[in-house]
């Protein structure tokens, strides 16, 4: 019995968040897959788990609006960041692509590999089905079929590569939350994650920076969200380098609430970021 605390990551298994929640946490940890991000957050929330792992972020297919709407409302706290590499392979029992009449995949790896599939696959029939994990294990049941996915998932459906690397961008990388109710503690690279709010009025965006420009922090991200609570009503969600005992990040942060309706720290967290390698 594995007496190791419990995390709970977006599933099913062998898909990028479940390598996610394995680069982290390690293949021997009390790794749970459930059905969506929501599910996730529950877990956590309800302490059944004592982490959870979700995405945030795609390189290519921007944020995903689930998770960040979830931790608009949540009490939970980031603790961790994952970059993860995303390599996506064609995995099949096939012994060629002319015996292969079906590729499936999650509609974001169908986009991502959409140059080469209509270069190499494009009297192929392409099925989106609800995740690459999925994918693989229709494929491994059908030797008729391919999926866009990981090695992780090949080794796990016990298929083979036939291909490698069909997403061409080498920017592809998805950033994964790791959510719990403890502050960590800082690592050689960590980030700042906040929510705040601002008064519909003008240049009220313009002087809430400010304090960020003037302590000179590196802000990585800032976007808006509905804030769910009333019509063209949006908070602001910002990343930026650092930990937020930082002396200029305490200041900017305090010089902001000056300024904002609101702020939230979600979280001050390490980042762990995974090289790129296939083989």
């Amino acid at each position: 019995m594995n007496d190791s605390p419990r995390v709970s990551y977006l599933g099913p298994e062998a898909t990028f968040t479940h390598e996610a929640a394995i680069l982290r946490f390690g293949e021997e940890a009390a790794l749970t897959p459930v059905q969506s991000i929501d599910a996730v957050f529950d877990e956590v929330e309800g302490r059944r788990s004592r982490w959870g792992v979700v995405p945030i972020e795609n390189a290519i297919e921007g944020t995903v609006n689930i998770t960040l709407d979830r931790l608009l409302e949540s009490p939970l706290l980031v603790e961790g960041e994952i970059r993860l590499p995303i390599d996506i392979h064609l995995l099949t029992n096939a012994k060629s692509i002319e015996e292969v009449e079906r590729i499936l995949s999650h509609p974001h790896a169908v986009a991502q590999c959409r140059r080469w599939l209509r270069e190499y696959a494009s009297d192929v029939k392409i099925e989106e089905v609800l995740s690459t994990s999925l994918a693989a294990k229709m494929a491994a049941e059908d030797a008729r079929f391919a999926a866009l996915g990981s090695r992780l998932a090949a080794d796990h459906y016990g298929l083979k590569v036939l291909e490698e690397k069909l997403d061409s961008e080498l920017i592809n990388v998805t950033r994964f939350f790791v959510i719990g109710t403890e502050k960590p503690e800082p690592g050689s690279h960590s980030k700042t994650s906040i929510l705040f709010g601002l008064k519909n009025e003008s240049g009220a965006l313009h002087q809430a920076l400010a304090p960020i420009a003037r302590q000179k922090l590196n802000m990585t991200k800032l976007e808006s969200r509905p804030s769910r609570k009333a019509a063209w009503e949006y908070v602001f969600y910002m990343e930026f380098d650092g930990f937020a005992e930082d002396d200029a990040i305490t200041q900017g942060i305090s010089e902001l609430r000056n300024q904002a309706d609101f702020v939230r720290v979600l979280g001050s967290y390490p980042v762990l970021e995974k090289e790129r390698t296939i083989s």
